[in-house]
């Protein structure tokens, strides 16, 4: 049986020709500088996602979240005492996500605590992208507007409720997904793994479900056991990251009724030099942005043991370093293919605003608000040279 999905040796040498590149193009004799992903991270990307970094810049902006972020915080190192606040960390507009009753910004793997600019940033940046690819450039500013208006009215009145976007509403007439279809696809993502780490699955979940259920007592018996497990292999941000997909048997042995968990380890942001340091496992600042910014609501979200065995000679899971949420069978995450206009794109841009500026304490609201306000034409300036600065390591590595 094949092992664990990401071999250190193996990837860093197939990397190695790409991770040269962007240390020679991270060199003060370039003449534009570049945004570049950190050599071990693009290493350890997968020839086929090397490929899509190379065909399309606005995967290569999802694939560098580190790197951008390392570049935000250098562009405002000069800002004293700023807000500190529960950050999404990687907010743009294909976190957008809608299930059949609910829609909204998801996918905290990077959430963590942080000055509010990383997240307005990022954001920003993902609008200008998206407008480029769809040829929408003209309407930039006013879709930057939007966000900044959504972003405003988020601060000053929290229990505002945006209007369902229209683009959601389509979505949704398209033919919904069946249970079984839904449980079925997921089992086509399981890669297998060896024996003794599907052993350590199960082991993993039992622990899991006596700490679940100290808040869950409602749970099923037997709700966490495992019919099928194997390694998972998606995404683009979180590409490099160890995942598996867990099929368990839910709320009654009717296999129609099986869930489908993801465990993920979370990404590492130690160094990134304006966020918080924590004390705390690094999946809990996972669950408490999803708590406390997220919308889309799942019924599993915990930190769990995963894993028990090393995945590989020199990595070794942490037992409470993973963290795990229920799959919604409704789930779907909009794709810039999606957008039928500028419309679509300035109702996500606003409704985005709203949910990041709704979901910042209250202690910090109207301190956020004022500082916004002082800051916003910085922000759109850095914004546009980042973006730039991206461009530029997008075609180097595309050999454009």
């Amino acid at each position: 049986m094949p092992g664990p999905p990401i071999n250190r040796l193996a990837r860093l040498s197939a990397g190695l020709a790409l991770a040269t590149l962007c240390i020679a193009l991270s060199s003060p004799a370039a003449a534009q500088r570049r945004l570049l992903p950190h050599p071990v991270i693009l290493a350890g990307a997968p020839a086929e996602l090397i490929d899509r970094l190379r065909a399309d810049p606005f995967t290569y902006f999802r694939f560098i979240n580190r790197a951008w972020t390392e570049r935000v915080c250098e562009a405002f190192a000069d800002v004293t005492s700023p807000t500190i606040v529960h950050l999404h960390g990687d907010a743009h507009i294909e976190q957008f996500a809608l299930t059949g009753s609910a829609w909204g910004l998801g996918d905290f793997d990077d959430s963590t605590r942080g000055p509010s600019f990383v997240d307005v940033v990022r954001f920003l940046g993902s609008i200008d992208l998206a407008s480029r690819q769809r040829g929408w450039t003209r309407d930039r500013n006013r879709l930057w507007d939007r966000f900044f208006e959504g972003y405003r009215l988020g601060l000053s009145n929290p229990r505002f409720q945006p209007r369902e976007p229209d683009i959601v509403r389509e979505l949704r007439r398209h033919a919904p997904v069946t249970r079984a279809a839904h449980l079925s696809w997921g089992e086509s993502q399981m890669e297998p793994m060896d024996d003794v780490r599907s052993k350590a699955i199960v082991a993993g979940m039992e622990a899991f479900e006596r700490l679940v259920r100290g808040e869950r007592p409602d749970l099923a018996p037997g709700y966490f056991a495992v019919k099928r497990a194997g390694w998972l292999r998606i995404g683009v941000g979180s590409a490099t990251s160890l995942k598996v997909l867990i099929r368990v048997q839910g709320p009654t042995s009717d296999p129609d009724d099986d869930v489908l968990l993801e465990g993920k380890e979370t990404a590492n942001l130690d160094g990134v030099g304006c966020l918080e340091a924590s004390s705390t496992p690094s999946a809990i600042r996972v669950i408490a942005g999803a708590r406390q910014l997220g919308r889309l609501k799942y019924d599993i979200l915990a930190v769990g043991p995963v894993l028990l065995v090393p995945a590989a000679a020199d990595r070794t899971e942490h037992l409470l370093d993973w963290w795990v949420s229920s799959w919604e069978p409704t789930y779907r995450e909009i794709r810039l293919g999606d957008l039928r206009s500028v419309k679509d794109l300035a109702d996500i841009s606003f409704d985005s605003g709203v949910q990041l500026g709704a979901g910042k304490g209250v202690a910090i609201r109207s301190q956020e608000l004022a500082s916004n306000t002082i800051f916003e034409q910085r922000l759109r300036t850095e914004t546009a040279t980042i973006v730039e600065e991206l461009l530029a390591g997008w075609r180097e590595l595309a050999g454009r």
